[in-house]
């Protein structure tokens, strides 16, 4: 019979927790209302040789006393869903993005009454020759001896994940992979698009803008904010944005301008996301009106004679 290990349950928690950390932005993390640390995530800029220090309150949103151990793990992506994977240093990955072993954290144990919450300090120390570019890890706060079913012990841990940029040589290369309404055609809105970002530079990136959405007459309607995520390198990512309207009619054409370079000089224009698709949107009850008047005018027309035979009928009796 299938059996799920505890090292096997704790890696599937903790991933599901990173995907919510990595691609959207709440105040804090939980889990299952026992831990919560915030914030979820920092977006770090350094210079090799930097020290860099961020706070981390950790919270006991629990009944009862828990002790905490505290971990780092690198993470990479996992698929263009939103999907990350937990580095653990015996997995022999030798990625250059990696940043756990730059990390130390004080202090690495801590005890926490019910309802009460601590700050845990995250020193990152980047080396002089540190590789330029983007560097991923996840600093994790570990609960021991939960219970599942069938009396299995396991490792409850949520983390708030660390994105650093390395100055030096970044290379910064973004391109649209694919831009599309969720439905060609449709009833009636809301309307979803779909961004596919691929990222072929050595730094994460997250495009910026917005997606201005034009009728049939070529007139503006909305001008809807991208949805922000960010791409790994080497990875691709999807990311939805939703155009809220719901009384829609016609044909309509969606146009992204987006932007996505961090690293610009001054004066000079940034980098671009640039992409177009068209999607019709006509509701079902009207499309059997127009139906339904066409037979009808048809009849009209077809039976035209009848009918006048008819009314003289009427009109002579």
């Amino acid at each position: 019979m299938f059996r799920l290990t505890p090292s096997a349950v704790s890696k599937i928690l903790c991933t599901a927790l990173l995907v919510l950390a990595l691609f959207s932005a709440p105040s804090k993390v939980s889990y299952a209302e026992t831990i919560s640390v915030i914030p979820p995530r920092f977006e770090l800029t350094g210079n090799p040789g930097d020290i860099i220090q961020e706070k981390l309150r950790i919270k006991n949103d629990s009944q009862t006393s828990i002790t905490y151990a505290i971990e780092v793990e690198d993470f990479r992506a996992k698929d263009d869903q939103g999907g990350v994977d937990l580095i653990s240093p015996d997995e022999g990955d030798n990625s250059s993005y990696r940043l756990a072993e730059w990390i130390t954290t004080d202090p690495t144990r801590l005890t926490l009454a019910a309802g009460e919450e601590k700050v845990v300090t995250a020193t990152v120390r980047i080396p002089k020759n540190a590789e330029p570019g983007g560097h991923f890890a996840s600093v994790l706060i570990k609960r021991s001896g939960g219970d599942v079913s069938g009396g299995a012990s396991v490792d409850s841990r949520i983390g708030s994940l660390f994105l650093l940029r390395v100055s030096g040589a970044i290379t910064e290369s973004a391109a649209v992979d694919s831009f599309k309404a969720e439905e060609s055609i449709a009833q009636y809105g809301p309307v979803n698009f779909a961004l596919r970002t691929k990222n072929d530079g050595n730094v994460h990136v997250q495009p910026r803008g917005t997606i201005v959405v034009y009728n049939t007459f070529g007139k503006e309607v909305a001008k809807i904010p991208l949805t922000q995520a960010n791409v790994l390198p080497g990875s691709a990512r999807i990311v939805k944005t939703t155009w809220d309207e719901k009384n829609l009619v016609g044909r309509y054409t969606a146009t992204l301008q987006a932007t996505y370079e961090e690293n610009s000089q001054p004066g000079v224009e940034p980098k671009t996301l640039t992409a177009s698709t068209t999607f019709i949107v006509f509701p079902l009850w009207l499309l059997w009106t127009i139906i339904g008047a066409i037979v009808v005018i048809f009849l009209m027309i077809t039976q035209r004679k009848a009918i006048k035979r008819a009314l003289n009928r009427l009109t002579s009796d």
